[in-house]
């Protein structure tokens, strides 16, 4: 069966670029994006209706980008182990946006565009309705061949909007461009100091106790000044670790102060950007920079986010105080035990330590021993059976000698941007045909230089091209997963397994994606919403049949006890309303940085202090004033909608499987995202769900299902030796 796998239709871009040939692909961006604006021009008659069709306005415009985002080079900042790479990449980006937003800006493209919007009906029926979706029966209507181009149309005239074509005066636009480019310019500082930093705190040993002796033997040694002590870096591998599992308090604060107030050139800029979004979003004629983007937004108020906020507020307010005394009784405890001061005070370096002390009493739960239970590749592999047999996908895991065989120069190292990568080819299963979906990186370990979360990174979209074929899309998973040892192979605790799923599922998000520009590809959508289907795949980690299913000892070969895996399921919401809180107090502060009460209040305002109070004020824990950096809140309220609607009673229904794969993951951008929700819910999205999971609201028997068809469970999936399950992935010899 693996041998119909074995010839993609399309080979792997090539991954050997020189920061010498990254300038000049760069470069022919701009010329190539110039001369797809210059062609619009030329064919448009402003005066003439037969020369405004959408041929002439809008298909150059989105013939370059499926050329442009066909290759991904923005890419190497973030992953190459060339340090003269990544930073002319990070150069050439920062200038390619400036010439964007120049071209963004050209008033003789937009009036084409303009006519054409307002001549096809578009505005009109917007006009009528601001809140309609474009459906296909409007495009039609308006003379488009489908709704995906309508859409393509109305976002180019909102982005015109939004940049200050529609200004009444060209001293107004062009102060409107001048912000920016600097806003822009901002944006890459801010990322390229992070990207840049190098922060970490030196240790003697005696400090380092209670860490595995496998954590400290990973830990560089000092020299000179450093004599005697070990570095712990801001890497996740290192810090998350280090707060969990160290015993000093005061080596945990030092560490934690460290990394809260790293990049402090930072704060000047957040200020700065503040302050230009807010006159640009006044120059508009809205009265906040809030209100202009989250117009665009399937929330559409600044209002109806806020309540949201609230609303969560209050409820999650009674049931953190109980959580907070519970870390405190711990705290208490423990430092009575060891002969310790307690000034009945919980410290934000404190929580990690005292969360992890309390799971392994309440749910017995060790880390370390679950982590036995993940060793990566296998974890990698049970993950993809999972969901390959779920949505109907075969992952084939290329070996060296496939990758010469497919790569255009024959070298299996040029279609590798690094050799530690994993790298599959994707395909659809029988019952989907068989047919290319694309390529799956996965690039799990720390390394120099490299970015130091964990994301999905869209390499290559997919889109189709004007011979009515597909360009297969291409897509990476990056990690800071441990490394191996000499002893052991990296082993991953279950927070990582549920990252991986996470970042999968914008993978499989992208690779299953049909649309036909770029644009809209994958996760290209509102921003409320393309987090969704990836946490929705998380249930499945916190389901015992499945967190059993992909364990797999790194020793014995043994799967993991019912009862591990069920009291890893009992956690899921263990300090729930604290780590929700701590979530929303960065929500809070994104809207009220962003709707001011007026310009003055914002002239005014101190960001830090702003952020460090609304911090303690939701959670009730201390520390230090720190600098901090806003996080954006991610709702999870459809991912559970979506989850309890179609997967709550049986997770592995195929029919249902199928069904989101086609009706929500496919559709990319190319539908408006609540429409996609609505034809997948068959009803309006509801809170109920994300409610019932954190024991907000009572639980409801049926009416999250209504509507639903649910099939029953096969056997052989059940025990997990469904010949469509073990075809999910194929393993090449190596």
């Amino acid at each position: 069966m693996t041998g119909m796998y074995d010839n993609p239709p399309q080979p792997p871009r090539l991954r050997n670029h020189t920061p010498e040939s990254v300038t000049a692909a760069f470069e022919a961006w701009a010329d190539k994006h110039r001369a797809a604006l210059d062609a619009i021009v030329a064919n448009v008659n402003l005066s003439d209706p037969q020369t405004v069709t959408f041929e002439n306005v809008m298909r150059p415009q989105l013939e370059f980008e499926n050329q442009k985002f066909s290759h991904n080079l923005r890419f190497y900042q973030h992953v190459s182990e060339n340090s003269d790479l990544r930073e002319t990449t990070r150069k050439m980006a920062k200038w390619y946006d400036n010439i964007w937003t120049d071209m963004n800006m050209r008033e003789d493209v937009f009036r084409a565009r303009e006519v054409l919007y307002h001549r096809s009906g578009l505005a009109a029926s917007r006009k009528q309705n601001p809140a309609r979706y474009i459906t296909e029966d409007i495009a039609k209507n308006a003379g488009f061949e489908d709704a995906e181009s309508a859409i393509a149309l109305e976002e180019e005239w909102k982005e015109a909007i939004r940049l200050g074509l529609g200004l009444p005066s060209k001293p107004q636009r062009d102060r409107f461009n001048q912000i920016q480019k600097r806003v822009e310019t901002i944006k890459s500082e801010f990322k390229n100091h992070h990207a840049s930093d190098k922060g970490c705190n030196w240790f003697i040993p005696a400090e380092l106790d209670g860490m595995d002796n496998d954590n400290i033997d990973q830990l560089a040694k000092g020299t000179g000044k450093n004599e005697g002590r070990l570095k712990v870096t801001f890497d996740p591998s290192h810090y998350d670790i280090f707060l969990r599992d160290v015993k000093n308090s005061e080596a945990r604060k030092r560490m934690w102060t460290a990394m809260e107030n790293k990049c402090p050139e930072n704060v000047p800029l957040f200020k700065e950007a503040m302050l230009l979004r807010d006159e640009a979003a006044r120059l508009l004629g809205y009265p906040d920079h809030a209100t202009l983007r989250i117009e665009s937004r399937m929330a559409k108020t600044p209002r109806a986010v806020n309540n949201l906020l609230n609303d969560l507020r209050t409820r999650l307010a009674p049931l953190a105080t109980k959580e907070l005394n519970q870390l405190l009784q711990a705290k208490k405890k423990d430092c009575e035990t060891r002969n310790l001061p307690f000034d009945g005070s919980f410290y934000y370096w404190d929580w990690a330590f005292y969360a992890s002390k309390i799971s392994k009493q309440e749910h017995d739960l060790d880390n370390k021993k679950v982590a036995e239970y993940f060793p990566i590749d296998s974890a990698i592999t049970g993950m993809l059976r999972l969901f390959g047999g779920l949505f109907g996908i075969v992952f084939v895991r290329l070996a060296a000698e496939d990758l010469e065989r497919i790569s255009p120069t024959g070298v299996s190292e040029d279609v590798m941007y690094h050799r530690d990568t994993i790298m599959l080819s994707v395909w659809n299963d029988e019952s989907e045909g068989n047919d290319f979906l694309g390529y799956l990186y996965i690039d799990a370990h720390p390394r120099e230089g490299k970015y130091r979360h964990v994301a999905n990174f869209p390499l290559e979209l997919g889109h189709q091209r004007t011979d009515g074929t597909r360009f297969y899309p291409s897509t990476a998973i990056v990690c800071n997963f441990p490394a191996p040892t000499k002893d052991k192979p990296s082993l991953l605790d279950h927070e990582h397994v549920v990252d991986l799923f996470h970042e999968l599922g914008h993978g499989i998000h992208s690779l299953v994606s049909r649309t036909r520009f770029s644009r809209h590809h994958g996760t290209a959508g509102k921003r409320d919403f393309v987090e969704a289907p990836s946490q929705m795949l998380e249930n499945w980690t916190w389901r015992a049949e499945y967190i059993k299913r992909i364990s797999k000892h790194y020793l014995t070969g043994e799967q993991m006890s019912d009862d591990m895996a069920e009291r890893i399921a009992a956690s899921r919401h263990f300090l729930q309303a604290l780590r929700n809180l701590r979530q929303l107090s960065s929500a809070i502060f994104d809207m009220e940085v962003h709707s001011p009460k007026s310009r003055a209040a914002l002239e005014n305002m101190d960001f830090t202090k702003r952020y460090n109070e609304l911090r303690n004020e939701l959670t009730g824990m201390k520390g230090p004033e720190a600098i901090g950096e806003p996080i954006y809140h991610r709702s999870n309220t459809y991912s559970y909608d979506m989850f309890y609607y179609a997967f709550a009673k049986d997770p592995m229904d195929k029919s249902q499987g199928h069904r989101f794969r086609h009706t929500v993951l496919e559709k990319g951008a190319s539908q408006d995202e609540m429409l996609i929700l609505e034809q997948f819910l068959g009803r309006k999205p509801t809170p109920d769900a994300f409610g019932m999971e954190l024991g907000l609201v009572e639980p409801m028997e049926e009416p999250l299902l209504k509507g639903s068809s649910f099939a029953g469970r096969d056997p052989a999936i059940e025990e997990g030796t469904s010949s469509e399950e073990d075809s999910a992935i194929k393993d090449r010899p190596s």
